[in-house]
């Protein structure tokens, strides 16, 4: 049996401290993930949790040269710097990282925000996620967002927020179904650009997706006021 390998990555999206203070304090309270990646700006945000990187990554553009280099010169993180002008953005290339070094989770916190450009590409992160077998998560102060091709089963006890939408990511999504929701499905086609699936609320102490094929992102949020 494989080895769990957490790994916690924070990028220069989107931030509430407090937030994210809390949800990363609930998600790790066994014990601290074992590969925590700062992305540029994230470097900020994770040190102002007081936690520090095992890896920096990025091409330093959004981050104070001096705190860079502090880090930089920590013999415990490893460093890897890029041009500005490249092929992939900073959290792809940390992604990718973090799957070449073996993690089978991971939580990405700090990946959206005001810019939608970056954030539908940190959506196909999920899918690179996917396909190597690691479960990752998008994480802000009002989603967690996930991408699956396969059942998935969800406790009301354990929900992010009061609303669960499902989306296609592929042309095509088939035989969707919805059981322990307010609005069941019963093995339902979904293409790309369906609002079917939106704003669905968990009734059941438990509920579940299943799908016969197709990639689904599966959005648990809830509003601002909550």
């Amino acid at each position: 049996m494989m080895k769990e390998k957490r790994g916690l990555m924070i990028a220069g999206g989107e931030w509430d401290q407090e937030f994210a203070s809390s949800y990363i304090k609930k998600q790790y309270a066994d014990m601290q993930p074992e590969l925590l990646i700062a992305v540029d700006r994230g470097l900020e945000y994770m040190e102002g949790l007081g936690l520090h990187p095992d890896l920096l990554l990025g091409d330093c553009d959004s981050v104070t040269a001096k705190l860079w280099q502090r880090r930089a010169t920590d013999s415990r993180c490893e460093v890897l710097q890029y041009p500005s002008h490249k092929d992939d953005t900073d959290s792809a290339l940390a992604v990718q990282a973090a799957i070449e070094r073996g993690v089978t989770s991971l939580c990405i916190l700090g990946a959206t925000g005001i810019r939608l450009d970056h954030g539908l590409a940190n959506l196909g992160l999920l899918k690179r996620c996917l396909e190597q077998g690691v479960q990752a998560e998008l994480v802000d102060t009002h989603n967690r967002i996930r991408m699956i091709n396969r059942s998935l089963t969800m406790k009301k006890s354990g929900q992010f927020g009061q609303y669960v939408s499902i989306l296609p990511f592929s042309d095509r999504v088939t035989g969707i179904t919805l059981t322990g929701f307010e609005y069941p499905l019963m093995r339902t086609d979904m293409e790309l650009g369906s609002g079917l699936g939106i704003s669905n609320v968990i009734v059941e102490d438990t509920a579940r997706i299943d799908m016969d094929s197709g990639l689904l992102i599966v959005i648990e949020s809830k509003d601002a006021a909550t």
